[in-house]
């Protein structure tokens, strides 16, 4: 038995007992969704910072610096702006409002069928980026453990479905804090040293520049159209996300769900840093030569073989489980409380059986997309091209009519898949979310004047 197996048990150990334990503070829906409201600072701000730092912000994103470079700091100047305007201007609303989920929202702006549409939306998002926190999972099992890399994706599933079961948001809030810290002291360790074993940061910048010199250029692998997708789809979906929604809502007060969006705002700008030194590292280690999604946990097994590179290894898992249950909840909590409106006495049962079939759904996913970052943009921009406009009004613009919100949320959801699954050039989200706009307003223009 290797060192890493024993770790990761060990942490498996963790999280059952933590799960078991918050699965006693489980006596209705409440509790299960947000809490029950009760979460303060320090919990809802590692729970924020631990499920916003998954597969995509930590493996798929040092991917793409690896492959692509300075290029893709947009996609973290766009994430790490969003989320300290909504510490600014939205979380003390959300955290005022008292529902449940983003769908009551749109019941109590507009009508249930709103509801309804809202609710798959949401689900596509959270089962996309559950299906992307798979994969990442997948190749750091496959990775370390030379598992079959189909093996280590159904054990990775099991793993994250298992746990989430137990606790609800009370499970994931407490061993999202728990992991939260293994996720920190990981990057503590992980990013200077490996810094230090590539020859200091001139010489890695000068090694790069020999390599490819468009990997130092911010415009070297990007075009304007794709670094205006990305503020779109980054900025629509975060302002609407379903994950940050239910810290807001689960948060004690105003002041806690607003310190705590502006901590994980802070917090992605360390995110930030470290990817780039990772990506870079591995980019000059292996010089293109290895799979986009392996590029960090292949320099981390190099670079940091033993006790320590097994310890890295298992924050890895940790960060990207903590993604993972967290949309995990929030999908069974929509589609059970949104979508089919199972009563009260029997939703908590739905809840937990509509999270298994979340699990499961994006587990067959994980066949279909190409990478981490493929399944997280695309659901993502379904997100965002269906619900931004609709959400963001109940805030800002008081005229939006039921039959508006409907039918630009059918439309611009709609779009955007067919635009994906016909492969034309445009990225999926521009005309998606332009649809929604325009049909939005025109329609509720009309029904305002007669």
């Amino acid at each position: 038995m290797n060192t890493f197996t024993i770790l990761f048990g060990l942490y498996l150990f963790a999280l059952v007992l933590m799960g078991l334990y918050s699965s006693r503070k489980l006596k209705n829906l409440e509790d299960f969704l947000v809490a029950g409201r009760k979460l303060n600072l320090p919990l809802t701000s590692a729970t924020l910072m631990a499920t916003w730092t998954g597969a995509a912000a930590i493996t798929g994103y040092t991917g793409w610096i690896y492959e692509a470079g300075y290029s893709m700091v947009w996609i973290a100047v766009a994430t790490t702006t969003s989320l300290l305007l909504i510490a600014l201007l939205l979380s003390r609303t959300l955290q005022r409002l008292g529902v449940l989920t983003v769908p009551d929202i749109l019941e109590k702006n507009y009508d249930k069928k709103t509801k309804h549409v809202g609710a798959l939306l949401i689900s596509i998002y959270c089962i996309g980026i559950v299906s992307g926190e798979l994969l990442g999972g997948a190749y750091i099992m496959a990775t370390v453990l030379g598992y079959n890399f189909d093996a280590a994706l159904f054990l990775t599933a099991f793993i994250v479905i298992s746990y989430c079961l137990l606790g609800g948001l009370w499970g994931v809030a407490v061993t999202d804090l728990f992991q939260f810290f293994l996720l920190a002291s990981g990057l503590i360790i992980a990013v200077p040293l490996t810094l230090l074993k590539m020859g200091g940061w001139t010489f890695l910048h000068q090694s790069i520049a020999h390599l490819d010199p468009d990997h130092l250029n911010v415009f070297g692998y990007t075009t304007f159209d794709m670094i205006v997708a990305w503020f779109i789809i980054i900025y629509a979906s975060n302002f609407i996300a379903p994950e940050i929604y239910q810290r807001m809502y689960a948060a004690r007060t105003e002041r806690t769900a607003q310190l705590s969006m502006g901590i994980a705002g802070l917090w992605d700008v360390f995110l930030t840093v470290a990817a780039v030194i990772l990506g870079c590292s591995a980019f000059v280690y292996f010089q293109g030569g290895i799979e986009t999604d392996l590029a960090l946990p292949k320099l981390l097994v190099e670079l940091f073989p033993g006790i320590a590179g097994s310890f890295l290894m298992v924050t890895l898992l940790a960060v990207i489980m903590s993604t993972a249950d967290s949309l995990l909840v929030v999908a069974g909590g929509t589609l059970s409380h949104d979508f089919f409106g199972f009563g009260e006495k029997s939703q908590l049962k739905w809840v937990r059986f509509f999270t298994v079939l979340s699990g499961v759904v994006a587990l067959c996913l994980c066949f279909y997309f190409e990478s981490i970052m493929d399944s997280i943009l695309f659901s993502s921009s379904v997100y965002a091209a269906g619900l931004f406009i609709p959400v963001i009004s109940c805030f800002v613009w008081k005229k939006g009519t039921r039959d508006a919100a409907f039918y630009s949320c059918i439309s611009g959801g709609g779009v955007t898949i067919v635009w994906r699954i016909l492969g034309w050039g445009l990225d999926p989200v521009l005309p998606g979310i332009f649809v929604c706009f325009f049909l939005f307003v025109a329609i509720s223009a009309w029904q305002t004047r007669q």
